[in-house]
């Protein structure tokens, strides 16, 4: 039930390229019928020419066989090269659905798996699924044809024979049946070991300046190891249990032949049996057994695929997120935060607790605080990118849950402190946020973000292609990158996660006098980093520990906050 529940899900995906799966079974079922046609025409052939002495046809024969087997590797090449055509199609409708559907799901269960395990899922759990049509599917029905139309040819032949050699095939069945739940549990642990490397080496990149930096060579390459024998354990298993398979074939093969040759040869001693019909049960016999051994071995294949889509299926299965039906608007009055609290898993202690918070619309609100005291986790919960546990968060009066989210999230523009930037051109990165921008948009957005001029100087401009992640350029490029990209938007809300940390001092007074101009049209909330960035807003809100222990102005703050007396000097010293 499984199995063919699995194959229904993967089945699902063959709708568009129906007609070329059915024009492959179609010259399937002709090499079927050809290979069960070769093995009756032997007997007739053995008869008439050597029994009967009709010498003059033998000639013949060679060319016969020619033409046999040239139309059988036609019709062979031309079934397995529209399987691979509809497998590979399959396989990217796969994958898409499954990106798609990472980009619905909530942030805190991408997280959950980690960005190694999910990628792996998208990429390399998938290619285990593409055999399934381009190998398995196309065996299983073509060797199943095959199989039909040798066992029809036997059965003409003489019953009884036929049914002693199949005395063997119950052994086959159910080995095949067991060696592949075995080679399903071992398939879904490689692809697991597989996604935990993808997972390290994801890590080691992230921290590549860390672990230079800390010598620790030798403990990290004994934990990959670790991850590298795990996978070398489990393929060695699968590979055990799929080859088993086919030597379990290969022995009842023997077994199988030993039984035609015993009996066959007995009954042509009683004069029951004539030597063609024999040679024509032995040959269909066996040639029986080697789509058998194709089939116990598309069995395995596809238990080792089913192992693989199950972990599929978990991120199929992640629950997607859910807004409203009401179109978000730009805030009049601003955001409320009535009793919040958050964390990120039960095993956690609060990020946020009780949180009650007023942010004015087209104010410049500064959230500070020591590492780890909420600034982030807050400005989180405003786009949705995740939910409270307890209390609500409105935009004017209405619940932040109640907004479509697309259209809420529409809504912001962010720059973080390690900006994401695609291996596109400069270009292509900036319109991301608004395909149909002008070049006089896109250069008035890079001038306001002190970006413009550093562009023009490189060799293809505003067409140069950056490295992956924006590499090639330095944390302040970067962040002055992605400050264009928010204001070529233009969003009603502007969250700068202390987008200001890696700025040049000349840089970053010309980014300081595009806020002040953005200030009385936009909202604006700042992680404030620096101590000028803080002095410039009109709210400070400062955290410790996921609670809010005061609010004010800066000198109000320098009054009545000795945790911000503290950050204040702090920041001074920087």
């Amino acid at each position: 039930m499984e199995l063919l529940f699995f194959l229904k899900n993967i089945l699902h995906y063959l709708k568009p390229f129906w007609k070329k799966f059915l024009l492959a079974l179609f010259f399937a079922s002709l090499t079927s019928t050809l290979t069960g046609f070769s093995t009756w025409a032997i007997k007739p052939i053995f008869n008439y020419v050597f029994i009967e002495k009709h010498y003059e046809y033998f000639k013949w024969i060679p060319f016969f066989i020619i033409l046999i087997f040239t139309l059988m590797g036609c019709f062979s090449l031309l079934q397995a090269y529209l399987m691979k055509d509809v497998s590979t199609g399959m396989v990217n409708l796969i994958r898409l659905d499954l990106f798609k559907k990472c980009l619905s799901i909530p942030v805190e269960h991408l997280t959950k798996y980690g960005e190694g395990q999910t990628i792996s899922r998208v990429i390399n759990d998938t290619s285990q699924i593409e055999p399934i049509l381009g190998d398995n599917l196309q065996t299983f029905f073509k060797e199943t044809l095959t199989v039909f139309a040798l066992l029809g040819v036997a059965f003409y032949q003489k019953w009884d024979l036929t049914l002693v050699a199949l005395l063997t095939i119950p052994i086959i069945v159910f080995g095949a049946k067991a060696l592949g739940i075995k080679t399903r549990k071992a398939r879904k642990l490689a692809q697991s070991a597989t996604g935990e490397l993808t997972q390290k080496m994801n890590e080691i990149t992230k921290g590549i300046k860390e672990i230079k930096i800390s010598g620790s060579y030798d403990k990290l390459s004994d934990l990959f190891l670790k991850e590298l024998n795990k996978f070398y354990r489990w393929s060695l298993k699968i590979t055990k249990y799929r080859e088993g398979s086919k030597s379990l074939v290969d022995i009842m093969t023997g077994f199988g032949g030993a039984l035609v040759i015993g009996y066959g040869g007995f009954l042509i001693i009683k004069g029951s049996l004539s030597p063609g019909a024999f040679l024509s049960i032995l040959a269909s016999i066996l040639l029986i057994f080697n789509p058998l051994r194709k089939l116990a071995r598309s069995y395995t294949g596809l238990k080792e695929i089913q192992g693989a889509w199950i972990r599929i299926q978990e991120i199929f299965e992640l629950p997607e997120e859910k807004g409203g039906t009401l179109k978000a608007f730009a805030p009049s009055q601003g955001f409320l935060f009535k009793d919040v609290s958050f964390r990120y898993s039960p095993q956690l202690p609060l990020a946020l607790e009780k949180i009650n918070l007023f942010i004015p619309t087209n104010k410049i609100t500064a959230l500070v605080g020591q590492s780890g005291s909420g600034k982030t986790t807050l400005v989180s919960l405003l786009p949705r990118f995740y939910d409270p546990q307890e209390g609500d968060i409105y935009l004017d009066s209405t619940p932040l849950k109640d907004f479509d989210i697309s259209s809420l999230r529409s809504l912001f523009g962010m720059v973080l402190q390690e900006p994401f930037l695609f291996n596109l051109s400069i270009w292509d990165n900036l319109i991301m946020v608004k395909p149909s921008a002008t070049k006089e948009e896109v250069i008035e957005a890079c001038k306001l973000a002190m970006i413009h001029d550093f562009i023009e100087k490189l060799p293809q401009g505003y067409e140069t292609i950056l490295g992956k992640n924006g590499l090639s350029l330095s944390g302040g490029e970067k962040q002055r990158l992605a400050l264009a990209r928010v204001f070529l938007k233009k969003p009603p809300i502007i969250i700068l996660d202390e987008a200001t940390s890696q700025l040049d001092s000349i840089t970053e007074f010309a980014i300081h006098q595009a806020l002040e101009n953005l200030k009385d049209k936009h909202t604006i909330i700042i992680i404030a980093h620096r101590l000028s960035t803080v002095k410039k807003a009109d709210k400070i809100v400062v955290l410790d520990k996921g609670k809010i222990v005061a609010e004010g102005t800066h000198d109000e703050l320098l009054e009545k906050s000795p945790l911000y007396q503290e950050l204040y000097k702090t920041f001074h010293r920087e």
